[in-house]
């Protein structure tokens, strides 16, 4: 049997959960710039309020039912993320971390146990330890085990566990689940399948699994498979190495200026090449791009992308700020107005990587005994103490935050005191 564990409204319980004023009160969470919204409390969506709607649209229905409404602190969301996986590991020593606020875990070795008294202990305590609650579905396999977790959520909240177990309730929850609502199918596949007379999980779990090869792909075969008890999409306890790492942010205001753009991608390398020590890679190539706001109809529109090779492969922040700035006078045109700028390191390989170039001379050890005082130094005095200038002071261009909350658990200024 697999589970998956899913953190209910995890932004918005993120901030209800340092904020006990906010209990019972309708909470959503803004996009970056505070554009739309992208978490909502319980008592947000009683009151009707969708995903991704754009913040104007409700900000009179926020102001008349004093819906609280909060900037994304990623910095906050990401560690309570690592907390509450940690915890999860108390209970489920084979966990798939699948994204920043659901986890798959094994239920291996529960085969002589009550599973319903002992994944329902679990979920009770992960939820009062990590402050934010969770909901829980357990069957044999990864798709099935999605569904269960939806009708955790929509039918046994206040437990929050759903297993299945059966045939019985394995058929009963493919019923009573839109083609729509099913993971791994997508807007355009469901609208292809509706065309097939296919509208529920149920219906393709009908359907022949060689039929779904031939007419969709591979993957919706698996998904066949799965609906019908069927696994074979198989934990990953081994997270697969990171292709490329990348970081990419809309400005607070439109840009038309070179200079705050580059000091902005001096930033966001800076971020990334941090990244990239942490986790022992060396990136071989280095992408960038830009971008005007592609839901203007009338702004002239503009989406160049430029890539370029390192001449060894390195993780030194200097070098990478230097590239990633060269490769961005390629790209940049006067006349647009900029919505956002971006930053992929590829070819990422060990950092004991040898590779040499003979047209380049070997500074890497000297790098290396540089990189490392500057990062020890930025840990101990707070992030960018020291600093390529490049990066600038002032950033203008930063993403707009009007109603960011403290970062609670990561900042020594920000712990919260009690009197």
């Amino acid at each position: 049997m697999i589970g998956i564990i899913d953190c209910n409204n995890f932004y918005a319980s993120c901030e209800q959960n340092f904020m006990p004023s906010l209990n019972g009160v309708p909470v959503v969470v803004f996009s970056n710039n505070d554009g739309a919204i992208i978490a909502r409390s319980e008592e947000a969506k009683a009151l009707g309020i969708d995903m991704a709607v754009p913040i104007f649209e409700v900000k009179k229905l926020m102001k008349q039912y004093n819906i609280k409404g909060f900037s994304s602190n990623y910095t906050l969301y990401g560690d309570m993320s690592k907390r509450i996986k940690s915890i999860i590991r108390n209970f489920f020593p084979e966990v798939e971390d699948y994204s920043i606020d659901e986890s798959f875990v094994s239920c291996k070795g529960l085969k002589y146990r009550d599973l319903l008294g002992y994944v329902t202990d679990a979920r009770d305590k992960i939820s009062n330890w990590s402050g934010v609650p969770v909901s829980i579905g357990v069957a044999s396999t990864k798709t099935l085990s999605k569904l269960a977790n939806r009708i955790a959520k929509k039918r046994y909240r206040d437990i929050g566990v759903y297993i299945i177990d059966n045939d019985e309730k394995r058929i009963e929850a493919l019923k009573s689940t839109e083609i729509k609502d099913l993971w791994g199918v997508g807007r355009r596949i469901s609208a292809r399948l509706n065309k097939f007379g296919i509208f529920t999980a149920y219906d393709l779990s009908l359907v022949d699994s060689d039929w779904a090869k031939k007419n969709f792909s591979v993957v919706l075969q698996r998904t066949v498979y799965e609906l019908n008890g069927i696994s074979c999409i198989p934990l990953e306890l081994i997270e697969p190495a990171k292709q490329n790492i990348a970081s990419q942010k809309s400005f607070g205001k439109f840009q038309t200026d070179f200079e705050p753009m580059a000091e902005a991608l001096a930033n966001y390398t800076a971020r990334v090449a941090e990244k990239l020590r942490r986790q022992g890679f060396v990136a071989g190539g280095i992408t960038v791009w830009l971008g005007t706001n592609n839901f203007s109809k009338t702004d002239a529109q503009y989406f160049p992308e430029v890539s370029t090779v390192c001449s060894v492969p390195t993780d030194y922040t200097p070098y990478l700020i230097k590239r990633a700035v060269e490769s961005l006078k390629l790209i940049y045109k006067k006349g647009y107005l900029y919505k956002r700028v971006g930053v992929m390191l590829t070819d990422l390989r060990t950092n004991d990587d040898g590779t040499q170039n003979l047209f380049h001379s070997n500074n890497r050890n000297k790098e290396i005994e540089i990189i490392k005082r500057i990062d020890r130094i930025n840990r101990l005095n707070g992030r960018d103490t020291i600093r390529s200038a490049q990066q600038g002071f002032n950033h203008e261009w930063k993403m707009r935050q009007e109603t960011l909350t403290p970062k609670y658990t990561t900042r020594l200024s920000d712990i919260i005191i009690i009197k």
